[in-house]
């Protein structure tokens, strides 16, 4: 095709995500497909089934939206062989010209399927590793030789942080080159200091007192965020400050443990898990502090949504978020794993105020890199690039 006419063409770009859950990589997704030029590319969604954001996502502008069912977590390999070849087919008949998967199963995928469909640009964005301390040496290197197999077809490999393209170089996943930081962007409009109203609200809905400190955890309730030790720290706040309350927002395969842990340490009526919901802003405004007890991270979006509310954060000192928040400056961070140091570090801040307003007001400061429009810019900067040097091969350096 001459080089005018492609020019005046969209370039059809389909997103690849496993499941449209509540979730950092699929908000990511989902802002990204809103914010490109719809004049300029040809947008394309697929996805799993039965995620909360299924509607955002058909609501979504110009964009052609495919949900299936055979598209999930678990590794089913007759269910993932069809979703392969149903994928492949996809691309083929809607003559895609960029992949971009988003999430480990849509990763690989999704990758393998573009380069079988001869699809010229394939980008996958990490949002965290598959693979991580806490497995055991078979599944960690199953995981990383799966990943070191799809970077192979890929023509550009995004990290949310510098630590997670740190590691991946590490554990030799692709080429120096094919690397980029583009950082996780979130909506921070509807993210602003609360005011009395919404914290009266919210601590009058789940049976709080209207002068309760309240700690909130914001977080899918999986082994990655390990909810138990936010649990765990809740108890050794509330040894020492029995007015505290804490509020878990999401849901997961970890939620029945959270509350048998929640029954074993006495903590019914003061550890509230409230599952998924769609006014976290509004429940964020009402928190006192945001606690995240990750084992392992990407750069979670919850961060910037925090620290945009005005809501100082207590986090483990885990891979990326260490470059979203920094200790003593804009939030406070603790070692993994280590729930009494979190309930510890909690504890001191919640009878600090002068150090809360302090490390709110350096938060807001900084949160202008997590916006919509630099990430937008970023990725817009990689696809041409991409685009560029697989469709112009003579102007590659």
């Amino acid at each position: 095709m001459p080089e005018t006419q492609e020019k005046r063409q969209p370039i059809r770009l389909l997103t690849v995500i496993t499941k449209l859950e509540l979730g950092g990589a699929q908000q990511v997704a989902l802002h990204t497909l809103r914010g490109l030029d719809s004049g300029q590319y040809r947008k394309f969604l697929i996805a799993g089934r039965g995620g909360l954001l299924e509607a955002e996502a058909r609501s979504l502008p110009d964009v052609t939206v495919h949900l299936w069912r055979a598209f999930a977590h678990p590794i089913r390999p007759c269910r993932d062989a069809l979703t392969f070849w149903r994928l492949l087919r996809f691309m083929q008949k809607e003559r895609i010209q960029i992949v971009h998967t988003h999430s480990s199963k849509a990763g690989f995928l999704g990758r393998l399927a573009a380069w079988a469909a001869g699809v010229p640009v394939i980008i996958h964005t990490v949002h965290g590793w598959p693979f991580h301390a806490y497995q055991s040496w078979l599944s960690r290197h199953l995981y990383i030789t799966l990943e070191r197999l799809a970077a192979r077809v890929s023509t550009r490999l995004l990290a949310v942080s510098q630590a997670t393209l740190k590691k991946g170089e590490e554990n030799h996943i692709g080429a120096s080159w094919q690397y980029r930081v583009v950082l996780p962007a979130s909506e921070l409009g509807g993210f602003a200091p609360g005011g009395e109203a919404d914290r009266r609200s919210v601590r009058r809905e789940f049976g709080f007192a209207p002068d309760a400190r309240l700690v909130g955890l914001v977080a899918c309730l999986k082994k990655q965020k390990a909810p138990q030790d936010f649990v765990r720290a809740a108890r050794v706040v509330l040894d020492q400050l029995p007015e505290a309350r804490f509020l878990m927002v999401g849901d997961g395969r970890e939620r029945k443990s959270v509350h048998r842990e929640i029954r074993r340490l006495a903590l019914a009526g003061k550890v509230v898990v409230a599952g998924w919901r769609q006014d976290v802003p509004r429940l964020m405004r009402a928190l006192d502090i945001l606690a995240l007890s990750s084992r392992w991270e990407g750069l979670p979006c919850v961060l910037a949504q925090a620290m945009a509310s005005g809501v100082p954060v207590v986090a483990t000192q885990v891979e990326g978020i260490q470059e979203a928040v920094e200790h003593e400056a804009t939030g406070l961070l603790v070692p993994p794993g280590q729930p009494a140091a979190l309930g510890q570090a909690l504890a001191a801040l919640l009878q600090d105020p002068e150090k809360c307003q302090r490390l709110r007001k350096n938060a807001l400061d900084r949160i202008s890199p997590f916006g919509i429009q630099p990430m937008l810019n970023s990725l817009q900067t990689v696809y041409q690039e991409a685009w560029e040097e697989k469709t112009q091969p003579q102007r590659r350096a």
